[in-house]
């Protein structure tokens, strides 16, 4: 059912949409764990690792160009130990923050990546005249569980959201794998769930060692329905844990008892 309620921010701070202790899909897969990882995650919100932030410097990038020329630096190349390079470092540290200097090779990376997405044919022409980084919030109707998502890519009179990606390998084969493993056909459900006329999810994939590949790719409507299966379980799950336990109580982890294991099938012989 589509939410009449969706709010759309297109300037919210990173810091404030994170804060904000709704369902997103980073937050479902914690519950997919245990309702325990997913109180925990909500109170103890994980640091930035540095592939995080390589891939938070490509979304800048390649979405909101300005604000990286402005805010991101390329660190600089000579010796700390050195005059001239305890100098440079000085000089960056009075132009960016710490967290957004990024040594000369990631910095150099990301541009790459940012250049090979954008000379692609279909997904530079996705990405023209796109509302970048909009912040949907809303309410799930039949849990009443409030929702968030970070939409990359908004097309003005389209039925699509885009989604830009980092990855190790851009291929048909691989990527239907990282579809699976890190669960983007939820994501997709879960993003378009509020709206009334988009229904397709499109994810731009770039690799992230030369030749920086670009490959586009639209989750499938079965891949759709699975998602959507699997959001309203979750949702019903963090609503029956608010109901039993309270925002505040102790969450469960997995059950006590004493699992029986077998192999996975793939090393079944």
């Amino acid at each position: 059912m589509k939410m009449n309620d969706l709010k759309l921010h297109y300037d919210m701070l990173d810091s404030d949409y994170f804060a904000m202790p709704a369902a997103s899909n980073s937050l479902l897969r914690e519950l997919d764990r245990s309702p325990a990882h997913l109180i925990h995650a909500i109170n103890h919100p994980p640091e930035p690792t540095p592939a995080m932030r390589l891939g938070t410097a490509f979304h800048v990038a390649t979405l909101e160009a300005d604000k990286f020329d402005k805010y991101w630096g390329r660190g600089s190349e000579l010796k700390g130990t050195t005059k001239e390079g305890r100098a440079a470092k000085k000089e960056l540290s009075m132009q960016f923050s710490p967290d957004k200097i990024l040594k000369p090779a990631d910095y150099d990376t990301v541009c790459s990546m940012r250049d090979s997405v954008m000379r692609h044919s279909i997904a530079g022409k996705l990405l023209e005249g796109v509302e970048t980084e909009v912040a949907a919030i809303w309410t799930d109707e039949a849990t009443g569980i409030s929702c968030k998502a970070k939409i990359d890519g908004l097309p003005g009179d389209d039925d699509c959201l885009i989604d830009l990606k980092s990855t190790l390998d851009a291929s048909p084969l691989a990527f239907s794998k990282a579809i699976a493993n890190f669960s983007y056909h939820r994501q997709a459900a879960h993003y378009l769930s509020p709206f009334e006329t988009r229904d397709r999810f499109i994810i731009i994939a770039c690799e992230k060692k030369p030749p920086f590949a670009v490959a586009v790719y639209e989750v499938s409507s079965a891949a759709l329905s699975q998602g959507r299966y699997e959001v309203r379980d979750l949702l019903e799950r963090w609503a029956d844990c608010i109901e039993a336990f309270g925002h505040d109580g102790e969450w469960p982890a997995y059950d006590e008892v004493v699992y029986q294991l077998d192999l996975p099938v793939w090393a079944q012989r």
